[in-house]
Order: C-alpha cells, then sequence, then structure tokens
C-alpha cells in the first residue's frame, strides 16, 4: 500500500516555491551531509522528491540524479521545473517508496526529506519497512540515505506546531527518534530557520503547514522576518555483512 500523506503544496506550486526558498536559506541540512559523503559526481536518488527543490539544484554537481514522486501534482511541477532549466543529468520517475523503479546498486545518495512515509506509523502513514529495504536495495555499498524529518522538540516551529493542534510533541520526537535507532540510524540535529524578505511572505508560506484560523496566532509569536526550525537528519550508511557498526 502507497503511504501518501495529502500534501497542500500539491496544488499551490507558487507557495509551495516560496516555503521551499525561505527554509534553511544557509543550507545548513545540505552541510552536514557533506560531511560525510560528497554530492558532487554522485548518483542521488531523491525519494519522495516533490516539485525537485532540492534534487535539481543537486544536479548541478552531481553525475545523475533520479526524483521519484508518486503524486501527480508534485509531477507537474517537477516536470516544469526541468522544463525550464534542462538538465541532462536530471529524470523524473514517478514512483512510490516501496516499488522504486530503479536498478539495484546505483545510488551513492539516497535522498528524502520532508517524506512522511518514512518514519513510524501515524494516522496518515503506515510503516515503512518496504521503503527502507527499498532504499537499501538501490544503494551501492559505502552509500548513504539521508531521511530529513521535523524536529518537534525543540525550535520555534515545534513550538508553532504545539500552539495550533494543542498537544506536547516532545513523546512524538522521542517516538520516531527511538524508531529510527532501533533500526541502526544515527540521527544529527540541524538547527537552522525560515527567513523572509518580509513578514507578509512568512504568513503566506504558514498556509500551506497549519489550520488557516492559526496563522495570525503563529505571526505574534514572533518577531521580524524569521523564526528558527530544527530539523532531525536520521542516516545510515550501506555496509557490507561483515562490517562492524
Amino acid at each position: 500500500m502507497p503511504n501518501l500523506y495529502f500534501y497542500a503544496g500539491s496544488a499551490n506550486p507558487e507557495l509551495y516555491e516560496l516555503q521551499n526558498e525561505l527554509i534553511d536559506p544557509e543550507r545548513k541540512i545540505e552541510k552536514v551531509m557533506e560531511e560525510f559523503c560528497d554530492f558532487e559526481g554522485s548518483v542521488i536518488v531523491d525519494v519522495g522528491a516533490g516539485s525537485g527543490f532540492h534534487s535539481h539544484m543537486y544536479a548541478s554537481t552531481a553525475s545523475m540524479v533520479y526524483a521519484v514522486e508518486p503524486d501527480s501534482g508534485m509531477l507537474k511541477q517537477l516536470k516544469a521545473r526541468q522544463a525550464r532549466d534542462f538538465r541532462s543529468n536530471f529524470c523524473v520517475l514517478k514512483g512510490f517508496a516501496e516499488d522504486l523503479p530503479l536498478k539495484s546498486d546505483l545510488a551513492d545518495i539516497v535522498h528524502a526529506r520532508l517524506a512522511y512515509f518514512f518514519g513510524p506509523p501515524m494516522k496518515y502513514t503506515e510503516s515503512c519497512e518496504e521503503g527502507i529495504e527499498e532504499v537499501k536495495r538501490v544503494l551501492k555499498t559505502g552509500g548513504y540515505f539521508f531521511n530529513i524529518q521535523n524536529n518537534y522538540s525543540s525550535g520555534q516551529y515545534a513550538d508553532f506546531l504545539e500552539l495550533s493542534y494543542g498537544r506536547d510533541l516532545k513523546n512524538l520526537q522521542k517516538e520516531i527518534s527511538d524508531y529510527f535507532a532501533s533500526r541502526g540510524f544515527l540521527e544529527r540535529i540541524v538547527r537552522t530557520k525560515w527567513r523572509a524578505k518580509n513578514r507578509g511572505e512568512i504568513e503566506k508560506a504558514l498556509t500551506l503547514e497549519f489550520p488557516i484560523e492559526k496563522v495570525g496566532q503563529i505571526m505574534k509569536a514572533f518577531s521580524g522576518n524569521e523564526f528558527s526550525h530544527d530539523f532531525s537528519i536520521f542516516f545510515f550508511k550501506k555496509r557490507t555483512r561483515g562490517e562492524n557498526g
């Protein structure tokens, strides 16, 4: 069964693009990933690639990028991005995490960002075990899988989620972290931010993430044109059977 999570950005390409531009403007997430492996010259698979905001950027230095996405609205955005700025080493594929349309031992890096099917069973998703096994299949030995998720226990973005949904999310974060630790993942927390030219940009982009009736409260909860947003990068390296750790 596909683990799909409906996301409003699928039907709002302009707002979705704006939101991607606002989040992590210093590209701290990329800097952390590059501590472990070199994106330049690599074969990269982006699972749940969305509009291709990140994967298309990676194609500027990678040898090949495969952007895999199941949602028709996001696929339309992916194809539009490629039409605007064609890159011969960028391939758009329709596919699901648990059945990747790619050969085995292909990728140096598999990347998934805010792909909600990669996590413990939740309200909207089922177990992602089949997806994890597919990632292992397409990775080369020595390759890395980076699964980037919101961190619910720190940062102002987590506070806004609590404000909007009325519950403490720290236990949820522990559940997610424990889930990945039990499956051999390491975790790195990256402290980054949303930053915009003006507050109006932030207010518009927030409507993709939060109930419209809560956005006004969120805007009152911070000043200026930025707020903090922490992420967890869950990652593993594909090793040989006899290799330790």
